[in-house]
């Protein structure tokens, strides 16, 4: 296997550099090593077949220590926008340090931050400067023990990275396609951008220093920025969409760029990146909706041709392999009212902070996953990998070899090479566990041992490999149920359940239902190419009626059905569920009946018939568990809290009642009082 060196000046830019070398799969084609300048030899250095400095003063050191014929490569390098978001609170004009192990260094900083537009006074320091008593801020890259100890506020922005351009210029070297890795090269520097601009609150935009520093970093982008508002007018563009899109200084609107963009842009998939061609270009694109008011206020494309990163053909299809490498979602891609949501949400971005498990439970279609997303973006390793595994989508006979890889030559058909499996390719970031309790009893066993032991053992193999990955399980399932019928491990669960989140359905969530409808609608309304439309009043009512089995998911199908078949309006009558929903008297109580089976076969009819008529009682608006008990317990049923639990649960997943947290407790529904009607008629 073909080696290459990396050799830096400090211990700290060599991990950084070493580090985002694995992170987009560089390792997967050839041996990586790395050597400060100080730990090299002439004896080993006829070994490699590539030589990458860190910058142009460290290649005067290295070069005694080359041949003549010794490939090598001056890497450029760049910051990472993402980490300069506190730079932007610092008033014009402040003198600071900029703190790095070489004075170059600490300049070629300076002039990436100024070109970005951070207007400070900046004072280059090293290890051999004489410090300034009246500085009192240092900003570094990556070199934080090198900071005067007289300083009141550090601010690491993180060793600077290796530019795409000389990463496109490694692989060339070694004729490897730069998109074939198991990282998108341009997705962290375009999402690093795009987060910045939504982290700035609406008073920090309305600061004129601050506007300019914006502007300059979006000017000063590589990639094009295109955004337009609800009436389809261009409110923004970067010079690199003037170029790509002929865009002059006079106002536009979307319908007036050539059709070919308008059509790729309207279609394309909100939230995602993606790969299309345009009139015989290969493009990247990413759109992304910016919301005020829980209005849908304009909308923002970040888009570059393929070329720029890539100088070689490389199949497009190897996206679709890479897409659960990279978590897209964030919180704000959770859209609600609602004030359990709400309250959920604030205490997930309080549990992303920390490395602990966490399970996340929820009927299906809830956005579990959209969760784990958010939680992995909101973590410290928000950079690192994100990797998600559906126990449900894979056989019981490849989940092993999925999961922790397996060696050469491990089984028949097995790669000759090898495999990395999930866990080895989330090594310092998260892996999403979906479905978790479709997980067969292999399985469980060893991610127990994963969960215990963070360290892995591929199949076929003799040695453990350590582990640093975030677990972030979930599953629409009932955990303890399995575990009383001897389907899932009570310890696995006990390993799994350390920071428990709770995703409500939709029908629990109502006030939530017009705004999803809202959203959706413009999704499909550009997909399509057509009109806007609305629902009528009908429509929205039958909506919030309706039990939504199968939540979010459902609803955008919904959606995605009246867009085709409505014109203006979309009624109620043109809904999918509308010949369901509306059952003759005959067939509800047929349904009705059903139910009355399942609690007469689980032995607990009467006491569900006596909360149910406590429960319709118009005195009793809703009612907790304490009151249900104290109600039941009068009239001669005692239940221990857990029981009562267990039968509220019941009657909250056939919708006889709803369950709201805290205070509210629980109400009956309007098919738990035709329940209780139906079995009232037959006494």
């Amino acid at each position: 296997m073909k080696k290459v060196l990396i050799v830096t000046y400090t211990k700290n830019t060599l991990r950084a550099l070493v580090e985002q070398l694995n992170e987009i799969g560089l390792q997967e084609y050839v041996e990586i090593e790395g050597r400060t300048v100080d730990e090299l030899d002439y004896s080993f250095m006829m070994k490699y077949s590539l030589v990458v400095v860190s910058s142009k003063i460290v290649y005067t050191m290295v070069k005694p220590y080359l041949s003549e014929d010794m490939p090598t490569i001056i890497t450029r390098r760049t910051i990472n926008y993402g980490k300069i978001r506190e730079l932007l609170d610092i008033p014009k004009g402040t003198q600071v340090y900029l703190v790095s192990d070489l004075k170059q260094s600490a300049e070629d900083t300076t002039g990436i931050l100024k070109e970005a537009g951070i207007d400070l006074d900046f004072f280059p320091y090293f290890s051999q400067e004489t410090p300034r008593p009246e500085i009192s801020i240092a900003i570094t890259a990556g070199e934080p023990q090198l900071v005067p100890k007289h300083i009141d506020k550090i601010i690491n922005i993180g060793s600077r990275q290796i530019d795409i351009s000389t990463l496109v210029e490694i692989y060339h070297h070694f004729q490897i396609s730069p998109f074939s890795s198991s990282s998108h090269l341009s997705a962290r520097y375009m999402q690093s951008l795009v987060d910045l601009t939504k982290d700035l609150s609406g008073e920090i935009l309305r600061s004129r220093i601050l506007q300019k520093s914006l502007d300059s970093i979006v000017q000063n982008m590589d990639d094009a920025v295109l955004v337009y508002n609800n009436f389809n007018e261009i409110e923004h563009f970067n010079l690199k969409a003037a170029e790509l899109l002929s865009l002059s200084a006079d106002k536009h609107t979307i319908h007036s760029l050539a059709p070919s963009y308008y059509e790729a842009m309207m279609s394309m998939a909100v939230g995602q990146e993606t790969f299309v061609e345009i009139e015989h270009v290969a493009f990247y694109m990413r759109k992304k909706r910016i919301i005020l008011d829980e209005q849908v206020y304009s909308t923002l494309i970040v888009f570059r041709k393929v070329e720029d990163y890539q100088k070689i053909e490389y199949d497009y299809r190897s996206k679709a392999k890479q897409r659960n490498l990279v978590a897209r979602h964030t919180f704000d891609d959770i859209k609600t009212r609602s004030a359990s949501v709400l309250e959920m949400i604030k205490i997930a971005r309080r549990l992303a902070k920390s490395d602990s498990t966490i399970l996340v439970l929820g009927e299906t279609g809830t956005g579990k996953e959209v969760l784990a997303q958010a939680i992995h973006n909101a973590s410290a390793r928000t950079y690192q990998p994100f990797i998600g595994v559906n126990f449900a989508a894979i056989s019981e006979s490849l989940m092993e070899s999925e999961l922790f890889g397996y060696e050469p030559g491990a089984f028949t058909g097995a790669r000759k090479n090898g495999h990395i499996g999930m866990f080895e390719q989330a090594h310092k970031g998260s892996i999403f566990l979906d479905e978790i309790g479709d997980a067969s009893a292999v399985i469980q066993n060893r991610l127990l041992r994963v969960l215990q032991e963070r360290q892995i053992m591929r199949v076929g193999g003799d040695r453990m490999i350590p582990l640093d990955v975030r677990v972030i399980a979930a599953t629409n399932k009932d955990l303890q149920q399995l575990i009383e019928e001897g389907m899932f491990r009570e310890d696995l669960y006990f390993r799994l359940n350390v920071l428990p989140l709770r995703l409500l359905p939709l029908r629990e969530r109502k006030r939530d239902i017009s705004l999803l409808i809202n959203i959706f609608i413009k999704e499909f309304q550009e997909k399509l190419g057509r009109e806007s439309f609305v629902f009528s009043e009908g429509a929205l009512k039958c909506c919030e009626e309706y039990h939504w089995p199968g939540n979010i998911r459902e609803l955008r199908n919904v959606v995605e059905y009246a867009a085709h078949i409505s014109e203006d309006y979309v009624y109620k009558e043109e809904l999918p569920f509308w010949q369901s929903a509306s059952l003759s008297e005959d067939e509800s109580w047929n349904d009705l009946h059903s139910l009355y089976k399942v609690f007469q076969e689980r032995g607990f009819l009467h006491e569900v018939l006596m909360l149910l008529d406590f429960l319709n009682d118009e005195k009793v608006t809703s009612a907790g568990r304490s009151a249900m008990a104290a109600h039941l317990l009068e009239n001669g049923v005692m239940l221990t809290d857990q029981q009562l639990r267990y039968r509220q649960k019941l009657l909250n997943e056939y919708d006889l009642i709803v369950v709201e947290k805290g205070r509210t407790g629980s109400s009956i529904t309007e098919k738990g009082k035709m329940f209780l009607a139906h079995e009232k008629s037959k006494c």
